[in-house]
C-alpha cells in the first residue's frame, strides 16, 4: 500500500505564499504604474482591529474618492445631503495572496461613473497564516467598522455595497451571511448591535461551490484548464493554505468536514438564509474559460428563481466570453482590455441601479430588523 503524501505544514506554505506574493505583487506594480491610463491611488490608509475572529489582530482599509483627498473626521457630518455611497472591495488572490490595491483599476472604472463615491479596499489576513474563516471574518469586520464610522466619513449608510473577485468574490457572498450571524451574537450579547442594511453585490467570477473538486470543476468546463493561467500547482498551494482540515466546519453531530457549508459555498446555502442575507441587488459575473463557470452561473440562476420572493428584486452580471479567471487583471501598457472594460462597465451600471435604490426593499439585520 502506497503511503499517503503528508500535508505541507504551515511554514512551508507560507514560505511558498512568500514567493507567490512577490510575482503578484509584479504583476500588480506594472498594471498601476506602467498600464495606461494610471487608475486613482489611495486617498487614505487605515489599520482597525479584528473583533469578529477568535485571532486577534488587525485589518488594513484603503480608501479610494476620485480626487484622490478625503475629508478630515468628523468635517460635514451634519450634511447630510453630502453622504457619499459606498464600495467596499475583497481582492482576489486564492485568499492567500493578493493586496487591496489590486482592484485599483476596477475602482477607478467605479470613481470615473460615480465621482461622489467612496471605494474602501480591505486588506483582510491572508492565509496560510491566517486560514479560514478569518478572511471572512475580517471583511465582517470591516463592514461593522465603516458602518459604526459612517458620519465620521461621509458615508451614506443606505447605500453600502459589497464587491470583490475571484477570493474576493466569495467573501463578497458570505460575508453577508456570517455578518447576520455576528450582528445576532452581538444583539443577544450586548443587547445592542448596528442595524446594518447593504444595498447590493458585485461578484467577479467567484467561487461558489467547494463541494466539488478542482478535478471535477475542471471536468464541467474543459477549455479552463488549457487556457488557464493559473497552475494546477498554484490551485494547490492556495486550497491547502486556506482551507486547513482543523478549521473548516463539520456536519451537525459528526467530525466530517462539510464542505457544502454556507461559509464555504455560499451556491449552496439555504433559500432561508440568502433571502434573510442577502440585499435586493446581486450580479455575479463569470469568466468563458474559467473552471468556476458553471457554479458561478448556476448560482446566479439560482438567485433569479428567488427575485420577488422576500426582498430580493434583481439579479444581473453576465458571462464574459472567451476569457481565463482573472484576465482583467493582466497588466495592458498601452494595449488596454476590451472584455475588462465591457464586464466593469455593465457592472458600474448595476453599481448605479443599486445606489439608486437607496432607502428601498434593502436588506436589514440588527435590533428590531429581520
Amino acid at each position: 500500500m502506497a503511503t499517503p503524501t503528508p500535508l505541507p505544514t504551515r511554514t512551508d506554505l507560507a514560505k511558498k505564499a512568500s514567493r507567490y506574493r512577490l510575482f503578484a505583487g509584479i504583476l500588480s506594480w506594472l498594471d498601476r504604474y506602467l498600464s495606461w491610463p494610471l487608475p486613482t491611488r489611495s486617498a487614505l490608509e487605515l489599520t482597525i482591529q479584528s473583533t469578529t475572529s477568535k485571532l486577534p489582530g488587525t485589518i488594513q482599509l484603503y480608501f479610494f474618492t476620485a480626487t484622490g483627498t478625503l475629508l478630515s473626521p468628523g468635517e460635514d457630518e451634519e450634511q447630510p445631503h453630502a453622504k457619499r455611497p459606498v464600495l467596499i472591495n475583497f481582492h482576489g488572490g486564492g485568499f492567500a495572496i493578493g493586496h487591496p490595491l489590486d482592484d485599483a483599476r476596477w475602482i477607478a472604472a467605479v470613481l470615473h461613473a460615480h465621482p461622489d463615491a467612496v471605494v474602501v479596499s480591505v486588506g483582510y489576513r491572508l492565509a496560510p497564516e491566517h486560514p479560514f474563516p478569518v478572511p471572512m471574518e475580517d471583511g465582517v469586520d470591516a463592514v461593522i467598522w465603516l458602518w459604526e464610522h459612517a458620519g465620521q466619513y461621509r458615508l451614506d449608510r443606505g447605500r453600502f455595497v459589497l464587491c470583490g473577485d475571484s477570493a474576493g468574490g466569495n467573501l463578497c457572498l458570505t460575508v453577508p451571511l456570517r455578518l447576520r450571524e455576528e450582528i445576532v451574537k452581538r444583539h443577544e450579547r450586548q443587547r445592542e448591535s448596528p442595524g446594518i442594511k447593504l444595498a447590493g453585490l458585485i461578484a467577479f467570477y467567484p467561487s461558489t461551490d467547494w463541494s466539488r473538486s478542482r478535478i471535477e470543476r475542471d471536468a464541467t468546463n474543459p477549455i479552463a484548464s488549457r487556457k488557464s493561467m493559473i497552475t494546477a500547482d498554484t490551485l494547490k498551494f492556495f486550497d491547502e493554505s486556506y482551507l486547513m482540515q482543523e478549521n473548516l466546519p463539520r456536519k451537525a453531530g459528526t467530525d466530517e468536514i462539510d464542505m457544502s457549508h454556507p461559509y464555504v459555498s455560499p451556491g449552496l446555502a439555504d433559500e432561508g438564509l440568502i433571502l434573510a442575507s442577502y440585499p435586493g441587488h446581486v450580479a455575479i459575473y463569470t469568466c468563458g474559460w474559467d473552471q468556476l463557470l458553471v457554479e458561478g452561473n448556476a448560482f446566479r440562476e439560482r438567485l433569479r428563481g428567488f427575485v420577488g420572493v422576500g426582498g430580493l428584486v434583481q439579479v444581473g452580471g453576465m458571462v464574459i466570453e472567451d476569457v481565463v479567471h482573472g484576465f482583467d487583471k493582466r497588466p495592458s501598457f498601452l494595449g488596454g482590455n476590451g472584455p475588462r472594460d465591457r464586464m466593469y462597465g455593465d457592472a458600474v451600471r448595476q453599481l448605479e441601479v443599486m445606489w439608486k435604490e437607496k432607502g428601498k426593499r434593502m436588506r436589514g439585520f440588527g435590533s428590531g430588523e429581520g
